[in-house]
């Protein structure tokens, strides 16, 4: 067993031993919500000014990794004030560039980013305000569509472990559903290593330091029955 699958296992080990450890009038409920995040992804948007400065012909250049959304869902366990939390977040970012148009035929490089985010993670809530934080698995990977191709090249997978702090601003329950809006900052633990998108994209290493540890933040809106 490897050191992430430990971590997964024992984070998972915890969440059921607090749900059977606790008084048994506490309430397990489901969240599920929307995720909108900005990254300061420097190292994987310098990569990609690389390509465009050695690209300078293209007729729509890359942009920058940045703005993403994604889909939130997960289990809550209540206990008075006390809030414990299992949750995923799979987030989405698209980056294009259009490199010729010739004949009807259109030469162009579509990355799909998409990052996932497995947290375990406790709050206190009071009435309308909250405030806590998670400890997060991440994986990153990035996907190449070329020419539009009918399958896509791997460009770059890694996973990191990252921590999240938020305040949370809460409705009053009302037909049984909760509504949450939290702001939040993920910290980066570890690195993340670019190095293969570089070289799958620019065929070479073109940046002094691939490692990177991009910082999260962003808005999250829950909605919790019960």
């Amino acid at each position: 067993m490897n050191f992430t699958s430990l971590v997964r296992g024992l984070l998972l080990s915890l969440f059921i031993f607090l749900i059977f450890h606790f008084d048994v009038n506490a309430q397990l409920r489901i969240n599920s919500g929307y995720d909108l995040s900005f990254t300061t992804a420097n190292t994987a948007n310098e990569i990609l000014e690389n390509y465009n400065a050695s690209n300078p012909d293209a007729l729509s250049p890359f942009g920058s990794f940045g703005l993403s959304n994604g889909l939130l869902f997960g289990l809550r366990y209540e206990v008075d004030f006390l809030g414990l939390e299992a949750s995923w977040v799979y987030r989405f970012d698209d980056e294009e560039t259009t490199l010729s148009e010739v004949n009807d035929v259109t030469g162009s490089i579509k990355l799909s980013g998409r990052f996932q985010t497995f947290s375990f993670g406790i709050d206190n809530q009071f009435d309308w305000f909250s405030y806590g934080g998670s400890v997060d698995f991440n994986i990153s990977s990035i996907k190449a569509n070329i020419d539009g191709a009918d399958t896509k090249k791997l460009f770059l997978k890694e996973n990191n472990y990252s921590t999240t702090f938020y305040f949370g601003f809460n409705t009053s329950r009302s037909n049984q559903i909760r509504l949450s809006f939290r702001p939040f900052i993920k910290i980066p633990l570890t690195n993340i290593d670019y190095d293969t998108l570089d070289i799958n994209l620019n065929e070479g290493s073109t940046v002094n330091d691939s490692q990177g540890r991009p910082l999260v933040f962003g808005l999250r809106i829950i909605f919790t029955n019960g």
